[in-house]
Order: C-alpha cells, then sequence, then structure tokens
C-alpha cells in the first residue's frame, strides 16, 4: 500500500462521493489528480491499479525532470488544439508512419500509368501528360506531404495563375483523385483527399447533334471517295461508339450479326463493359464490308476522316455520340419503350442526369425516323454517283 498523502481516499463530510488523491509525482498525467468514486470500492481499486502501475520497472524511468517537461509538453500542445501529449505524439507517430509507406509523386504517376495505361485512348494520352506537366514542381515531393490542405490550396491558385477554365480545374482535379485512388496512395490516405476539394461548375453548354441531312452527305462521300472509313463513320453515328476510344479499339469479332449486338470494352482492365444494339440501319452500312476480324480503325484516320466532313459537318468533341443518343431516345419514345434505360444501357452512361441534360426530347419522332432510314446507296461503293 502507498504511502498516505500519495494516494489516500478520503470522503468529505456531506459529500456522498470517495476522493481519491493522486500527487502530481504519483499521477500519469504529471498534475495533482482528485479522482471522484461512487463507492469506496471503486476507489480503492483504482488505487491499486495505479499502485502497480508505479511500482513497474517502466515508471522508474521517469524522473522529476521528465515529468516536468512532458507536464510542460502537454499544457503546449492543448495551446495548438491537440487534447494533451498523448494526443500530440499520436499524430506525429501517423505521420511518420505515413512517410514510412509514401512514394513521390512521379512514382505515384508512373505506378498509375502502368496500372490503368493500356486502356487509354490517344486523347487521355494527351490529358495524362499534360497534367503531369501541371504537377512538375512537386514530382520530387513525398506523397506524405501532399495532403489535402496543401491541394485545397494550390489548385485554386495554379486556376488563377494561369487563367484555366473551369473544364481544365476539372480535369487536373479528377487526375488527381484518379492517383489517390491507386492502393499504393490509399496506405497513406485511407481516404482520398482530393475528393474533399469541390469541382469547379462549368457553364452548361449545349451539346453539338449532326443533322439528318449531314449525317446522311458524309456517309454518302465516305461510301463513294474512301470506303474504308464507311465502317467506322457508321459505327460511330448509328451505335454512339466513343470515337477516340472505344472505336478506337473495336474489333469485327466484337460484332456479332446474328444475334446483333456489340460488344464493348472486353479485354480491357476496366468494368467499362457493355453490348449495344446492332440496328437494321447499322447491319445495312456494315453489310459491304463485313469481316470476320480485323480492326475497325483504318490508319492515318485524322486526316481522312477530316478530307470526308470538310464543308458538310464541324466536329466537335462526340458529336457522332450525342446525334446517335438523341436519336435513339426519340426512337424508343415513339415505340413506347423506356426511352431512359433504352439510353443509358446502351451508351454506357450511369447518371440518369446525362440523360435529361442531353437527350430527354433532343429529337422529334419524325426526325429520328428519317435518321433510323438513313441507308447507304444501291451502288457498289468505291463507284461515284453518276
Amino acid at each position: 500500500m502507498p504511502a498516505a498523502g500519495k494516494l489516500d481516499i478520503t470522503k468529505p463530510k456531506g459529500s456522498r462521493q470517495w476522493i481519491l488523491n493522486v500527487s502530481a509525482k504519483t499521477s500519469p498525467t504529471g498534475k495533482r489528480q482528485r479522482l471522484k468514486f461512487d463507492t469506496k470500492a471503486a476507489a480503492e481499486d483504482h488505487r491499486a491499479k495505479l499502485a502497480a502501475t508505479i511500482a513497474s520497472p517502466r515508471l522508474k524511468r521517469f524522473d522529476d525532470k521528465l515529468l516536468e517537461t512532458a507536464n510542460y509538453y502537454d499544457e503546449t500542445f492543448q495551446i495548438y488544439g491537440f487534447s494533451g501529449l498523448a494526443e500530440a505524439c499520436a499524430a506525429f507517430v501517423s505521420q511518420l508512419d505515413k512517410t514510412t509507406v509514401s512514394m513521390s509523386l512521379t512514382e505515384l504517376i508512373e505506378s498509375y500509368r502502368e496500372a490503368r495505361g493500356a486502356d487509354w485512348s490517344k486523347g487521355y494520352i494527351n490529358t495524362f501528360d499534360w497534367a503531369k506537366k501541371q504537377l512538375e514542381d512537386f514530382h520530387a515531393e513525398q506523397l506524405s506531404t501532399l495532403d489535402a490542405d496543401h491541394w485545397q490550396q494550390w489548385l485554386p491558385k495554379w486556376r488563377k495563375s494561369g487563367d484555366y477554365s473551369a473544364r481544365s480545374f476539372n480535369h487536373l482535379r479528377t487526375f488527381l483523385v484518379s492517383l489517390y485512388s491507386l492502393p499504393s496512395a490509399a496506405k497513406v490516405y485511407p481516404q482520398n483527399p482530393v475528393k474533399l476539394i469541390p469541382p469547379a461548375k462549368q457553364k452548361k453548354k449545349e451539346v453539338i447533334i449532326a443533322g439528318n441531312e449531314q449525317t446522311r452527305d458524309v456517309l454518302q462521300r465516305t461510301y463513294d471517295e474512301d470506303p474504308e472509313l464507311t465502317p467506322w463513320f457508321a459505327i460511330a453515328f448509328f451505335a454512339g461508339l466513343r470515337p477516340d476510344s472505344e472505336l478506337a479499339k473495336l474489333d469485327w469479332k466484337d460484332i456479332n450479326f446474328d444475334e446483333k449486338w456489340i460488344r464493348i470494352g472486353f479485354g480491357n482492365k476496366t468494368d467499362t463493359k457493355r453490348f449495344v444494339d446492332l440496328s437494321d440501319t447499322l447491319t445495312a452500312w456494315l453489310t459491304p464490308f463485313k469481316k470476320a476480324s480485323g480492326q475497325i480503325l483504318p490508319k492515318n484516320i485524322r486526316k481522312r476522316k477530316n478530307a470526308l466532313i470538310d464543308g458538310i459537318l464541324t466536329w466537335e468533341r462526340d458529336i457522332t455520340r450525342h446525334t446517335y443518343g438523341s436519336n435513339l431516345e426519340a426512337q424508343a419514345r415513339a415505340e413506347g419503350k423506356d426511352a431512359k434505360a433504352t439510353v443509358l444501357t446502351n451508351m454506357g452512361h450511369n447518371v440518369a442526369q446525362t440523360f435529361e441534360q442531353h437527350y430527354r426530347n433532343a429529337r422529334t419522332a419524325k426526325q429520328a425516323a428519317e435518321f433510323w432510314a438513313i441507308a447507304p446507296p444501291k451502288r457498289k461503293f468505291g463507284t461515284k454517283k453518276k
């Protein structure tokens, strides 16, 4: 039993509680304490535990000077928002743990390329290179130092310094979210810190849709002047595949003419797989060029495409995809089908807002009927109309 006055138990006159008096020297906090208990047994039990701690060999290492220092920092850390020395030490050790498992930003970027790069389109490769360049000041920095506070302060400054648009801001933010979603980054930040930064608000822009006459003229010119591109254009217009990514990887073996579907994304490392209905219109355009296998994408696509649309159509990003979605919605609506489900399923969207914003009622039933009636010329491809 400890000496009186060090861990003594008292009951003040008129009080219903028992007091365990702990001197500063024997207190775990280094400060004098008066601990209250409802029963004497509870107070004695707690005193026994404290006495065992005091008798521990580990406590003998704590001399008066060390306890005085601990008491000083316990009070100091409270000024900086910690509950005391214990919480501050825990935060410091946590930061050390992050540093131990951390990597540089360059290493994280390269691991991202290795993990995801096989399925990237040329467009996303350009975005990747652009985003990497924007972050070059931090390439050598350890990930443990690039936390939420860092990006919350830097991203707005970056946007202002370069007068970047909301779209550019969101591109870079999305790139960072993807980086911090990697398992190696999650070891340092279990919760993605960049997701705490809200995306910039972009001005809503009406999507550009090709008219039926433009669609017909582009397809007919292609059929006559550069027929090898006909399947590419036809699938872009009548199946809505993303020209720079999905169409770039599509193979003839992905098109099932018997069961009337096109499979998208099979063989990639992501979960963006889906089936698109093969319409009678698209079947008619593809049949003259049908193969058992082989890539749909021809060589030198950009130059040849631009030559074919010249004077007919101004190419906007995903213009063929939006044309398809708008006419698919109108057709499904006219046939009494669930237009939203039809569009979202075939186009691979999982956000209903995209449907409401871009496709609902964008075309009339009459316009859609004319679109799906666009048929290939009856003459052999490669021969100009006389």
